[in-house]
């Protein structure tokens, strides 16, 4: 007795004999596993080339042979572009690798990338912070005596040097065989008096110039919490005055400034004595890399890319997901400083942080010189 099984192909049960369907599986996993050619397999079976070829094409049609192309990356290469287009970013990097691992190779992607948009006369602003100071450390090596690295952020001045804009920009330098320039000033200052004598002064304005106009920026990026600021503001920040900050709404910082959920700038007294690269300097830098990742910085993440300064981003897939989750037209603005003496501090300053889409990583419209 012949035996028989259903196939179910495009809402049609058709019944195929089982022999047939072993004919079927032995002829395709000669010539696509075993990469045998149709004439030997039509030696080995006994019949002609021609019917091999249809028995093939019949593989197909039945489902015996199935193709999928693919890889493990393309989930990666998915979540970039979909990072891109929410966006309008030049580019994005986004690790797979497994938890335990991706924080470095994260940090790799980013001086992967600060290596290709570096070129021989290139300045370099950094930042501060551990990401930023371990791409430094995963930079290829070389000698570029024509490019300068410039801090972007005066000094923390905390214990952990590994963490500080000079030491940082130190070892960006080190890595490439470039000479380096530090800003000579504290982080915060004590008024806004003093923090415009200082900008004023040589020594400080000059590597201000030089980092606000320079051809790449890396920064990481900090979340803003009822918990604090994040390390490098460690001592800077008063109770009151991260009370004000979480009034006025903001998330998180960049380059030292700090942003609500829609990428304003929340320029309170604390930011004017700030000593950094301007706030309205940042979208005019052509190439703004920012490498950043986890859940508990998705809310600083999402307000950074929305606030248009950043060109190039670089994450993990997780933190990717969740962004695009996020995307740019499901939150509006903050609500309101709830307390009437805050709102006029917390709306100084601020300005409408458009994003320009489908930037091509060269130069963005908007930012003031």
């Amino acid at each position: 007795m012949t035996c028989f099984y259903y196939a179910k192909r495009k809402n049609v049960n058709r019944m195929i004999d089982r022999q047939r369907v072993e004919l079927l599986v032995a002829v395709a996993r000669r010539y696509w596993i075993d990469r045998a050619d149709q004439g030997t397999i039509a030696e080995e079976i006994g019949y002609s080339r021609s019917m091999v070829s249809r028995l093939l094409d019949e593989a197909r049609r039945e489902g015996v042979v199935t193709f999928s192309v693919g890889h493990p990356l393309e989930r990666a290469f998915e979540a970039e572009r979909g990072l891109v287009r929410a966006f309008g970013l030049a580019s994005a990097r986004v690790c797979l690798a497994d938890p335990g691992v991706s924080a470095v190779e994260t940090i790799r992607l980013g001086a992967q990338v600060v290596d290709g948009l570096l070129e021989p006369d290139s300045v370099l602003s950094v930042t501060n912070g551990r990401t930023v100071s371990e791409i430094a450390g995963a930079l290829s090596r070389g000698r570029h005596p024509h490019m300068t690295v410039v801090q972007a952020l005066g000094v923390i001045a905390h214990d952990n040097h590994l963490i500080d804009s000079p030491q940082i920009c130190g070892r960006f330098a080190d890595a490439l065989g470039s000479p380096y320039q530090t800003l000579p000033a504290p982080l915060v200052v004590s008024s806004r008096q003093m923090a415009r004598a200082l900008r004023r002064e040589g020594r400080v304005a000059m590597p201000l110039a030089m980092a606000s106009h320079a051809d790449v920026l890396i920064t990481g990026i900090g979340a803003t919490t009822p918990t604090g600021d994040g390390a490098i503001f460690d001592g800077y920040i008063a109770a009151d005055e991260h009370r004000d900050l979480l009034i006025a709404g903001a998330v998180g910082h960049i380059v030292g400034h700090h942003i609500d959920a829609s990428g304003r700038h929340v320029d309170l007294d604390f930011c004017q004595r700030l000593i950094a690269v301007p706030f309205d300097r940042l979208e005019a830098i052509p190439n703004v890399v920012a490498v950043a990742w986890g859940e508990e910085k998705i809310p600083a993440i999402t307000a950074s890319l929305r606030s248009g300064i950043v060109d190039h981003f670089v994450t993990d897939l997780a933190t990717a997901n969740r962004l695009l989750l996020h995307r740019p037209e499901d939150s509006g603005p903050p609500p309101p400083p709830t307390d009437p003496d805050d709102t006029r501090s917390a709306l100084a300053g601020a300005r409408p942080g458009a994003l320009t889409a489908g930037r091509t990583g060269t130069r963005r419209a908007g930012g003031s010189a």
